[in-house]
């Protein structure tokens, strides 16, 4: 056996034990087939005299394959409507349901329709926001009735249809700009206790706002569990795909949440906007998310049907006493990702903004650019003067990270004089230059640090653009939208799109990395990656947010005019370090690294 290494045998062996990784859930479905599932009751179980149903909070959350949602409902007689409206939303309640159909965001238009429209959440969607599964049985809806409606309230009734002797009463109030209250109340009308099975509510479908792909990445649904894990499930996941564009992945026909962490509220978004369903009171017990197809549309760029992500809130049974009456309140936010707006909310609803770990640096640079922009009026050149602004708190980082390359640029013929010498000793060479480094105060990297702190405030960029909806519809210069790329046209024949400011961007950082001094002669990997990043960057940025590009070309400008500046300042002096004499007559001074004897 060859020292430091693995033999055939162990080779062999760990491929066997690596195949049979990958076959070991195809050996156990074979020979351990799961049972059949268990279907939830489609009605209430009457309850013996003196017989007691377990606590509802103990019922376990299904699986997949019990899902309380299976499919879709045959409607039964007209659909019924009734409407309430604020300045900023009007929602539109439906008999086929007994929820909302539809919510028409009032403040933001709809592009690319051909006529004015509003922003319509829920649109197309199988199933009305708080439709009910579970106490009918599958395939099976609901009959409801509109008991009242005026400006202030809507009510509806399901009379007498879960099991002959149950009523159901909702009753909706819109109690904020975006915000809908939702009081559901069970009744019993017979002379027995009956035990309510487990149920589930829908919370709407996210699908893309204007009928474009490239919003498929940014369609899903997510939830928010008590012990503050927020989850989320994008529509790509929910698609076939191919591995590495050769091997074939089947799509996710539902997911669902962990049995272990009780639900506060379930969201369906899109890239700008969200319906955000929130349990009040007791949470729930568990949330589903599944792809589903709309309805009236087809995709503007394939002609497809419309996909989208319908996400379910599942709740825990409970027992009605003869006469009883069981009730539960919900919230309802349906509107933009506005972060501010949904701070303001009580359960942590901020979270379906999916800044993630980016938050701490996102969410300042969002606050700053809204503040930029009241004094301004204008989100194009707030992002120019956040850019300066970051531009002059990095000014000294950049200006040291100049000098570093000058002082690399004098040490060359002392570097190059050191791999000449010991080429054919690595270890020796890379000793002999960081001690070189050490000699003279050199950081070889002091000229990453820049591009190191930048890195953070880019990224954070881009996690608030995802999601943002402030910049949604904002023109700047030839811009007409700073959400989306600053396309002008496409090349003939190829439909590739013509987007000037990724370009813009690529040029500017070329020429700054023209600028920046470099030492000669000197092999330096480092360096060499870094020609590579003009590259990766247009490839980022080609096709996202052109504001993203915007604050990167205004960086990039700023950066070639300091180093304008820095290149008209005469050479440093490069001189060897002293060492620390105090520290060389105690002995703690070991080749310029501290330690001890």
């Amino acid at each position: 056996m060859k020292k430091g290494g693995m033999d055939r045998n162990s080779w062999i062996a760990a491929a066997i034990c690596f195949a049979l990784l990958l076959l070991y859930p195809k050996i156990v479905a074979h020979y351990y087939p799961p049972g059949p599932s268990k279907k939830a009751a489609a009605g209430p179980m009457v309850l013996a005299q003196g017989e007691q149903k377990s606590n509802p909070a103990s019922v376990p959350i299904l699986t997949p394959k019990e899902s309380l949602a299976p499919g879709s409902v045959t409607r039964k007689g007209s659909e019924e409507t009734a409407v309430l409206s604020n300045s900023t939303l009007r929602v539109i309640f439906t008999t086929w349901g007994g929820g909302v159909r539809e919510v028409e965001l009032l403040q933001h238009k709809a592009e690319g329709e051909g006529k004015e429209t509003q922003v319509r959440l829920n649109w197309g969607s199988p199933d009305a926001i708080f439709e009910l599964r579970g106490w009918t049985p599958p395939g099976e809806g609901l009959v409801w009735s509109i008991e009242k409606a005026d400006h202030e309230e809507v009510v509806l009734i399901a009379p007498a249809q879960v099991g002959g002797e149950v009523r159901i009463r909702r009753t909706f109030r819109l109690t904020g700009e975006y915000d809908l209250s939702f009081v559901q109340e069970v009744e019993n009308l017979g002379g027995v206790p009956l035990a309510m099975p487990a149920y589930a509510l829908s919370a709407g479908v996210g699908a893309p706002v204007h009928l474009r792909a490239q919003e498929e990445a940014y369609v899903g649904g997510g939830w928010f569990t008590t012990d503050g894990t927020y989850t989320a499930h994008k529509l790509p996941e929910f698609n076939d795909s191919r591995f590495l564009f050769l091997f074939p992945q089947k799509g996710k026909e539902l997911v669902t949440s962990r049995e272990d962490r009780p639900v506060q509220w379930v969201a369906a978004k899109s890239q700008f906007f969200a319906v955000v369903l929130t349990a009040l009171g007791t949470p729930a017990s568990g949330a589903e998310a599944r792809k589903v197809e709309l309805r009236g549309e087809k995709m503007r760029d394939g002609g497809g049907a419309v996909p989208g992500v319908e996400t379910w809130m599942k709740l825990a049974g409970f027992d009605l006493v003869a006469g009883g009456k069981n009730t539960r309140t919900f919230g309802l936010y349906a509107g933009p990702k506005e972060d501010w707006r949904l701070r303001r909310l009580a359960h942590e609803e901020d979270k379906v903004m999916e800044f993630g770990w980016m938050g701490i640096v996102s969410r300042p640079l969002l606050v700053v650019m809204n503040t930029i922009e009241k004094g301004v009026g204008n989100y194009g050149w707030s992002i120019v003067i956040l850019t300066i602004v970051l531009k002059a708190i990095l000014w000294i980082p950049q200006a040291k990270a100049n000098q570093s390359m000058k002082k690399m640029q004098i040490l060359a013929p002392k570097l190059k004089e050191i791999q000449e010498k010991h080429k054919e000793d690595p270890a020796k060479l890379n000793t002999e230059m960081m001690k070189l480094y050490r000699d003279y105060g050199v950081n070889p990297l002091g000229g990453c640090l820049p591009m190191l702190i930048q890195m953070p405030v880019f990224l954070g960029f881009y996690y608030m653009l995802l999601s943002s909806v402030e910049l949604r519809g904002q023109a700047f210069l030839w811009i007409h939208d700073l959400s989306r790329p600053d396309t002008i046209g496409y090349l003939p024949g190829l439909g590739l799109p013509i987007n000037p400011m990724p370009l813009i961007m690529t040029a500017a950082m070329v020429w700054s990395m023209h600028l920046t001094p470099q030492p000669q002669g000197v092999d330096n990997p480092g360096a060499k990656m870094m020609k590579l990043m003009p590259v990766i960057m247009l490839v980022f940025c080609y096709n996202f947010s052109s504001a993203l590009s915007l604050y990167w070309t205004v960086q990039n400008f700023l950066s070639i005019g300091q180093l304008m500046y820095n290149l008209r300042q005469p050479m440093p002096k490069l001189e060897k370090v002293a060492k620390p004499v105090e520290m060389v007559k105690r002995g703690r001074w070991k080749g310029g690294m501290w330690g001890r004897k």
